[in-house]
């Protein structure tokens, strides 16, 4: 196959996987049922494409590129769905499916956000991003409105860490793969309100949460809270569990009048 422009790679920031064996290896980390339908976003080059459709997946590939966009038509034909879009403005099925992504590294944290944000969201999905990054959104370091929520409704596991030589051009920064699985919780029931409750208590930037919710809940709620979710009543957002986080809002849910929530 013809090099693709190393040029165009800088431009468009994309590290190309090198290997068909390791792209076999790791599709093998999320159960994809026969006839599944798998989004390859940020297809590239497609060597993820091809190894999906080989094992029979109905696949729709989004690429950016023009020039590769081409290509992968030219490869494909109609084994595939090839689109030509920017994959952060996608608009996702309204069936069942996977996604499987090697993004520019630099959109990482914006193309979760659209994930967990969409209308359906996916059932699974592998995701290549930076280790630091990867490391944040699954809550690792420090809670954040990202790894709160992702992590309210996925299961995040890293499930392997790549070797830079793995890529073309080799990136400068250490690479893993992130698996997300659909947790079965009422919180996709209440998922847009869940998010902008979550967003709202960060927004505020008060010295602590409670006076960031102090619109929502009385001091004596508050206090009944913290006692009841074991969280010091002083306790930042970031210090809060996801389990606690729930817990906050199933209260909100359940027992704070109409106009108060139209606060949020």
């Amino acid at each position: 196959m013809q090099e693709y422009n190393s040029e165009k790679r800088k431009a468009y920031s994309q590290n190309f996987v090198k290997n068909p064996s390791l792209i076999r290896y790791i599709i093998d980390f999320i159960p994809l049922p026969p006839n599944s339908l798998v989004l390859d976003l940020g297809a590239g080059e497609g060597i993820i494409t091809k190894e999906l459709v080989a094992r029979g997946y109905r696949v729709q590939a989004i690429e950016l590129d023009p020039d590769l966009y081409t290509r992968l038509q030219d490869s494909l034909g109609d084994k595939a769905t090839i689109i030509n879009q920017d994959i952060r403005k996608i608009t996702y099925p309204s069936e069942s499916f996977a996604i499987i992504s090697n993004p520019p590294f630099a959109i990482f944290s914006e193309l979760i956000k659209g994930l967990y944000s969409a209308n359906n969201s996916p059932e699974s999905a592998l995701i290549f991003g930076q280790k630091e990054a990867i490391e944040r959104i699954i809550g690792k370091t420090e809670q954040s409105i990202i790894s709160i929520i992702l992590n309210s409704l996925y299961r995040c596991e890293i499930v392997y860490n790549f070797e830079a030589e793995d890529f073309s051009p080799k990136p400068n920064i250490d690479i893993q793969l992130l698996r997300l699985e659909k947790l079965d919780t009422p919180i996709w029931e209440v998922k847009h309100n869940y998010i902008k409750f979550i967003s709202y208590a960060f927004s505020q930037q008060k010295s602590n949460l409670g006076k960031n919710l102090e619109s929502i809940f009385t001091y004596e709620q508050w206090k009944r809270l913290a006692k009841t979710h074991q969280f010091h009543i002083q306790a930042r957002p970031q210090e809060l569990s996801i389990n606690q986080w729930k817990g906050l809002y199933r209260y909100f849910y359940e027992t704070v009048d109409e106009k108060k929530k139209k606060l949020i």
